[in-house]
C-alpha cells in the first residue's frame, strides 16, 4: 500500500493514485464507518433474539395467504380454458349449420331456375362448380357434396382425389365408410354433425380429424356438408387462449407462466423467454425453479408450490425479493401453468416490524447520533458538492472511453460543469463522428461485395429470384424506404418493372414482382432517367408523377445501366432519412452493373449449354448414320466380294495352286477388312448394345481391346438386368470406351480392369489401368474427355478421373440408380 505521499506502486509497475473526486470525502466517511459499526453492534446484542421470533409468526400468516391467492388465481384460469372450449364447439357447431344451410339455398335456388331446361346431371354440375371455389376460415373451411344412393362423391373441393370414389374407397383412419356413416346420419334426423379421422394419399402415415355438418338435398339426391380441420380449431382456440391468459395480471405483481410438458415456455410475462426451456430458469442463488416447476406438472398430483429468490420488475438486481408460484397441469393441451405472485407484503411487513425494533434499539442512541451529524454535516455538505461535480465531469469521460468503442455513445456537452471537460468532450465527440462515418461507408461496401458474391453463388436460382435479391440490398446499403428494377427494350422505347421492394422492417425489404410494360414517356421517374441517359437525383419531395411509387416521395435516385452504348437496365431507391449524393450513385451503380454482368454471363451459359446439348445430338445422329450405312452397306459389300473370292479360289485350286493360294491371302485381307469396318460401326453405332445389351457389349468390347492392342483385360459386371433404359446404356458404353482407348492408346498399360457393380441404391463404374498416367494440370484436354463429362452429367452421374504419373488412371462413374430403375 502507498504510504503518506499519495502516490504508491502496484503489481507489475502500474502506479496506484488516489481519486480526485475522493479525496474530499475520506475523513468523513471514516468516521461514518466507525459510527455504523457500533450501532450495529449494539442493536445485534440487544434485539436480535425478540426480532427473529416477531418475523417468523409473520413469515407463517402470510404464506397461508400468498398460497390460498395463487392457486385461487389459477383456478380461474383454468375454468376460463374451460368455458373457451365450450363456446368454440358451439360456435364452429353453429357455423358449419350456416355454411351447409347457404349451399343448401344456392342449390335450390339453381334447380328452381333450371329444372325445366337443364337436366339433373347438369344442374349437379352447376351447382358442384358454384361451391366448389368457397373456402373460409383462411382457407381451411370447405364443401363436399356426395350422392346417397350411388354413394360415390361428387365434390371435394379441399382434396380432389376423392371425387369419383365410392363407399368402399373414401374410408377413415379406423376402417370405416365415411359416406356410410354420412347416410346413416341422414337416414336417422336428415342433417347432423359428423366427426372422423382422414388419411390423404399425399401425406402417408399423418391423420387429419376433421369436423362436418351434413344435410341431404332430395331433388339430387345428395348429402351436401361443409368441413374444417379440427386440429386448426384447436389450434386457433390454442392461439386465443394464450393471447388472452398471457396478459392477465393480479394484484400489484402477480402474473402467469405457461410452457408445454416438454419443457417449453409457451407464453410469459417476459417475452423473452418465450420459446425457451422452463429448466433454464434459475433463481439468484442458481436453484432451478423452472425444473422444480416442471416436476411439480408431471408428478401425479400434477400439482405444487415452488419458491424461489428473484429481483422484481423494473427493480435494481441487487434488491431481491421472494416469489411464490402454484403449478397446475392441463393435459387436454399438454399444458403446464404457474401463477406466481411477489411476496412482498409479506417482506414489507417484515421490514416494517424491522423498521419498529430498530427505532426502539436506537432511540437513546439517536440523540448522541443527532448531535455528532449536526457539527460533521456543513463539512460533509461541502465537500460532497464539490466531490460529485468533479466525479461527475470524470465518470462522464471514463463511461465515454469504456463506451464509445461497441457503443458510439456521444458525451452530453450540457452535463459538464468544467470548461476544461466541455473542450475534451468535443474533441471526443467529433471523434466518435468520424468513426460512425467510416463504419458506414465500409459496411456499405461489405454488403455490396457480399451481394455479388452471393448472386455468384445462386446458380439454381432463377433471375426473378436474383432481381428481388439485389434490389434489397440496394435498399438496404442506401437506407432507403422502396426501391424498384426495370429492364429496358433494345429501342429504349419500353420499360418492364421487374421487382418492387418496399422495406416495412428495416431487414432489407420485402419483394413483390408482377411484371408491368410502360412506355418510357409514361414510367414517370424510371422513364425520366432513361430519356435523361444519367443518375437522376432528386433531395426534394415529389407530389405528383413519383411513378412507379403510389404515394408520396420525399427524395429519390433513379440510376440507368449500360451494356457498352446501350442502356438495359434502370433501378431507383426513395425515401432515405437523409439525403442521397454521389456515394450513393455510385453504390448503386456498381452493384447494378455487377447484376447485369451476372445476368449477361447467367445467359450465356445457358445458350452454351444448349448447344452443346445440340451438337453432341447431331453427332450422335451422324455417328449412328455412318455407322448404320459401314454395317449395312460396306461389310455386306465386302462379305459378298470375299464370297466370290472364296469360289474362284475353289475353282483355281485346279488349275494353279500358287495363284489359288495368292488369292486365299487376298481372301485374308479381305476379311480382315470386313472385321475392322464392324468395329468401326460398332464404334459408331451401338447397334449391339439396343440388340444385345450393354454387358454383351462391353465383353466384345474387351474382346476387341485384347485382340488390337495385346492388354490383359479383365471385366467385372455385377448389375442387374434392365437396369437403366437403352439410352442411358448407350452414353455409359460410350464413356466405358472413352476411357478404356485413351488407357491403352496413351497410358502404355499392362493390364486393364472394367467393373460395373451396385452398392445400396447408387451403381459405379470404373475403368483403372496401371499404366504411366498423367498430370492433369500440364495435359491438354481434348474432345474425348470433353464429351465423356457431357454424357455423364446428361444421365445425372459423377465422372472423376483420378490420375497421376507412374501410377496410372482411374476413371469412376456414380449414379443414383433409383433415378432410372
Amino acid at each position: 500500500m502507498p504510504g503518506k505521499g499519495e502516490i504508491g506502486r502496484l503489481s507489475g509497475g502500474r502506479v496506484w493514485r488516489k481519486s480526485l473526486s475522493s479525496a474530499p470525502l475520506i475523513a468523513s466517511l471514516l468516521v461514518i464507518m466507525v459510527l455504523a459499526l457500533f450501532i450495529g453492534l449494539f442493536w445485534s446484542v440487544n434485539e436480535y433474539q425478540s426480532y427473529r421470533e416477531s418475523i417468523l409468526n409473520i413469515k407463517q400468516n402470510y404464506n397461508s395467504q400468498y398460497r390460498f391467492r395463487v392457486r385461487e388465481e389459477l383456478a380461474t384460469v383454468i375454468d376460463f380454458i374451460e368455458y373457451k372450449r365450450s363456446q368454440s364447439e358451439m360456435r364452429i357447431e353453429s357455423d358449419l349449420r350456416d355454411k351447409v344451410q347457404s349451399a343448401f339455398s344456392i342449390a335450390s335456388h339453381l334447380y328452381s331456375l333450371n329444372k325445366d331446361s337443364f337436366s339433373v346431371e347438369e344442374m349437379r354440375e352447376m351447382v358442384t362448380e358454384v361451391l366448389r371455389p368457397i373456402r373460409w376460415n383462411d382457407g381451411r373451411g370447405y364443401y363436399f357434396i356426395g350422392r346417397v344412393q350411388q354413394q360415390e362423391i361428387d365434390l371435394f373441393s379441399e382434396e380432389p382425389y376423392w371425387e369419383g370414389k365410392g363407399a368402399d374407397e373414401f374410408i377413415d383412419a379406423q376402417g370405416r365408410s365415411v359416406i356410410n356413416d354420412i347416410i346413416a346420419i341422414l337416414e336417422e334426423k336428415g342433417a347432423g354433425i359428423y366427426r372422423y379421422d382422414l388419411l390423404k394419399p399425399a401425406f402417408p402415415g399423418r391423420i387429419f380429424s376433421k369436423i362436418s355438418f351434413v344435410k341431404y338435398f332430395k331433388p339430387f339426391d345428395w348429402f351436401i356438408g361443409a368441413g374444417i380441420y379440427s386440429d386448426d380449431l384447436e389450434g386457433n382456440l390454442q392461439d386465443d387462449v394464450l393471447e388472452r391468459i398471457s396478459r392477465i395480471r393480479f394484484g400489484s405483481d402477480g402474473d402467469l407462466i405457461g410452457f408445454r410438458d416438454d419443457g417449453t415456455i409457451i407464453f410469459s410475462s417476459d417475452e423473452r423467454q418465450v420459446g425457451r426451456s422452463i429448466r433454464d430458469l434459475l433463481d439468484h442463488d442458481g436453484f432451478r425453479y423452472g425444473e422444480e416447476m416442471l416436476k411439480m406438472g408431471s408428478l401425479p398430483a400434477q400439482q405444487g408450490y415452488v419458491q424461489y429468490v428473484t429481483p422484481t420488475k423494473n427493480a435494481n438486481a441487487a434488491h431481491l425479493h421472494q416469489r411464490l408460484s402454484y403449478v397446475r397441469a392441463y393435459p387436454e393441451w399438454g399444458w403446464i401453468l404457474s401463477a406466481g405472485m411477489f411476496m412482498d407484503e409479506m417482506e414489507n411487513a417484515i421490514a416494517d416490524e424491522t423498521i419498529t425494533y430498530r427505532s426502539i434499539a436506537f432511540r437513546n442512541v439517536y440523540m448522541f447520533i443527532g448531535m455528532f451529524i449536526v457539527a460533521v454535516f456543513f463539512m460533509l455538505l461541502f465537500a460532497y458538492v464539490y466531490s460529485k461535480k468533479i466525479e461527475r465531469g470524470i465518470t462522464l469521460f471514463t463511461d465515454f472511453f469504456r463506451e464509445a468503442a461497441d457503443e458510439k455513445v456521444k458525451i452530453k456537452i450540457d452535463e459538464l460543469t468544467f470548461s476544461e471537460f466541455e473542450t475534451i468532450g468535443s474533441l471526443a465527440n467529433q471523434m466518435v463522428d468520424d468513426r460512425i462515418e467510416k463504419e458506414m461507408i465500409l459496411r456499405r461496401n461489405e454488403l455490396r461485395l457480399d451481394t455479388l458474391l452471393q448472386l455468384g453463388m445462386m446458380e439454381q436460382e432463377n433471375l426473378q429470384d436474383k432481381y428481388d435479391f439485389t434490389l434489397q440490398r440496394v435498399v438496404q446499403i442506401t437506407g432507403s424506404d422502396e426501391g424498384y428494377l426495370a429492364l429496358v427494350n433494345n429501342n429504349q422505347s419500353y420499360l418492364t418493372i421487374c421487382s418492387r421492394v418496399k422495406d416495412s422492417e428495416g431487414s432489407g425489404g420485402r419483394a413483390s414482382h408482377r411484371p408491368l410494360t410502360y412506355r418510357v414517356e409514361e414510367a414517370g421517374m424510371a422513364g425520366n432517367a432513361v430519356l435523361k441517359n444519367e443518375p437522376v437525383m432528386h433531395n426534394v419531395s415529389v407530389e405528383e408523377n413519383s411513378f412507379p411509387y403510389h404515394h408520396r416521395v420525399k427524395n429519390h435516385l433513379d440510376v440507368p445501366v449500360h451494356d457498352g452504348d446501350k442502356l438495359v437496365l434502370v433501378g431507383g431507391v426513395c425515401n432515405k432519412t437523409g439525403p442521397y449524393d454521389t456515394a450513393d450513385i455510385r453504390q448503386v451503380s456498381m452493384l447494378l452493373e455487377g447484376l447485369w454482368l451476372h445476368v449477361v454471363k447467367t445467359c450465356s451459359e445457358k445458350e452454351l449449354a444448349n448447344l452443346e446439348r445440340q451438337v453432341i445430338a447431331i453427332s450422335q445422329k451422324e455417328r449412328n448414320r455412318i455407322g448404320q450405312d459401314l454395317h449395312d452397306g460396306l461389310c455386306s459389300h465386302l462379305t459378298g466380294i470375299e464370297l466370290l473370292a472364296k469360289a474362284l479360289q475353289q475353282k483355281l485350286e485346279a488349275r494353279s495352286a500358287v495363284e489359288a493360294v495368292q488369292l486365299g491371302i487376298i481372301r485374308d485381307l479381305i476379311r480382315e477388312g470386313v472385321e475392322k469396318a464392324g468395329q468401326l460401326a460398332r464404334g459408331l453405332y451401338p447397334v449391339h448394345v439396343i440388340e444385345q445389351g450393354l454387358e454383351a457389349a462391353i465383353e466384345e468390347l474387351v474382346a476387341e481391346i485384347q485382340s488390337s492392342y495385346r492388354v490383359k483385360c479383365h471385366l467385372l459386371f455385377e448389375l442387374p438386368p434392365a437396369w437403366v433404359d437403352t439410352t442411358v446404356q448407350t452414353h455409359i458404353y460410350y464413356i466405358l470406351r472413352e476411357a478404356a482407348f485413351n488407357a491403352v492408346k496413351h497410358g502404355k498399360p499392362r493390364a486393364l480392369e472394367i467393373s460395373l457393380t451396385m452398392s445400396g441404391s447408387r451403381f459405379a463404374i470404373r475403368v483403372h489401368d496401371d499404366g504411366i498416367g498423367f498430370q492433369e494440370s500440364s495435359t491438354r484436354k481434348g474432345m474425348g474427355l470433353h464429351t465423356m463429362k457431357y454424357r455423364a452429367k446428361a444421365i445425372g452421374a459423377e465422372l472423376v478421373i483420378d490420375s497421376s504419373a507412374q501410377s496410372g488412371t482411374t476413371v469412376t462413374i456414380a449414379v443414383e440408380a433409383g433415378n432410372y430403375v
